[in-house]
């Protein structure tokens, strides 16, 4: 897939002021339903949002919150008998790969006509609710401290990173389990290639302290400074800015970048409460909701975005980053993860 941000950004931006967006202003009476739901971003904002829901639906739910990496493995292994009835959050390469296996159930949410095409799954098995590219973080009191004055460059670029300076303190997501760590894996194979990509993970890997089951881990040991230099996406770093830790945020050229979806798992146990979360979650007041929450971008052209981001058009990435491409190949590049990366920590 090859979005043209800018132009779907402006097609949805249209929609909006034309009035051609249907926003779901009424939902039914779920009394006595029970929605369950995996989480695969922070459990905080999955409670705000699901909270709202049951206050306009009187709808039940539970949630397990688990990354990305894991969920989808559970969601395999509950194939025979589904036992949650919707997927909240994760990139789309980790939906279509469900998809793919014939798992997710195909739902156009009626207000999802504002968000562009782009950010949609052409058969209507995930639909993207926010997006948000790979950053690298510093934490600039550490930065100050200790590297300042050593006239070391602040990283800008990935294969800056492979400074031997910084050997042991930068802190990466593990591409087995975290969206996160996969999107940065897939993205860097398609964009300079299979062999090189992995060569410059070899070549990192003396300089990565840890390896992290979850993205916002990431964010979390670098604001505190147990690292000092962090890759994940931008927005788990601006929400930690947010809470007042000093953190410089810089996207590298060529960045690769997801769309965060919601999807609904096929023959889950409760599908009408379901239908009625994706049409919750496509809207307006749960777009804002999420972006207040996260800082992150949302799909949604009349959502405002956060201060500190900037629209997709106006950043570095790789316009040509395949979601597709990434699911479809993500059972070989982790293969070869164990094989070249994994092995190399034993």
């Amino acid at each position: 897939m090859k979005p043209t941000i800018f132009t779907a950004l402006m097609l949805g931006l249209v929609l909006v002021l034309f009035g051609t967006n249907v926003t779901a202003n009424e939902y039914p009476d779920l009394t006595g339903h029970r929605l369950v739901v995996y989480i695969s971003f922070h459990e905080e904002e999955g409670r705000r949002l699901l909270n709202l829901f049951g206050d306009k639906t009187k709808a039940d739910y539970t949630y397990l919150r688990m990354p990305s990496g894991e969920l989808v493995t559970r969601v395999i292994n509950e194939a025979s008998a589904p036992r949650a009835d919707i997927i909240l959050g994760g990139p789309a390469d980790a939906h279509q790969l469900l998809a793919n296996q014939g798992l997710l159930e195909r739902y156009d949410p009626p207000s999802a006509v504002a968000i562009p095409e782009e950010f949609k799954n052409p058969d209507r098995y995930w639909t993207g609710i926010y997006l948000g590219p790979i950053a690298i973080v510093v934490n600039e009191n550490r930065w100050k401290k200790e590297f300042a004055e050593l006239g070391v460059k602040k990283p800008t670029t990935f294969t800056e990173l492979l400074n031997p300076m910084f050997k042991g303190e930068i802190i990466i997501p593990d591409p087995r389990t975290s969206g996160t760590g996969y999107t940065l894996l897939a993205s860097l194979i398609q964009l300079w290639g299979e062999e090189e990509a992995f060569t410059f993970f070899e070549q990192l890997n003396p300089n990565v302290g840890l390896y992290t089951e979850s993205g916002f881990t990431v964010a979390q040991k670098t604001a505190t400074g147990e690292y000092l230099i962090g890759l994940n996406f931008i927005h788990d770093q601006l929400l930690m800015k947010k809470f007042g830790f000093n953190l410089c945020s810089v996207i590298p050229p060529g960045a690769g970048w997801e769309i965060g979806c919601v999807s609904m798992l096929k023959n889950g146990p409760n599908s009408k409460a379901a239908r009625a979360f994706l049409d919750f979650m496509i809207d307006r007041e749960a777009g804002r909701l999420h972006t207040n929450l996260t800082e992150r971008i949302s799909t949604r052209p009349d959502v405002p975005i956060p201060l500190g981001s900037r629209p997709l058009a106006d950043i570095p990435i790789n316009l040509d980053y395949d979601f597709y491409l990434a699911a479809k190949l993500k059972t070989k590049y982790l293969k070869v993860w164990e094989e070249r990366i994994v092995r190399i920590n034993r």
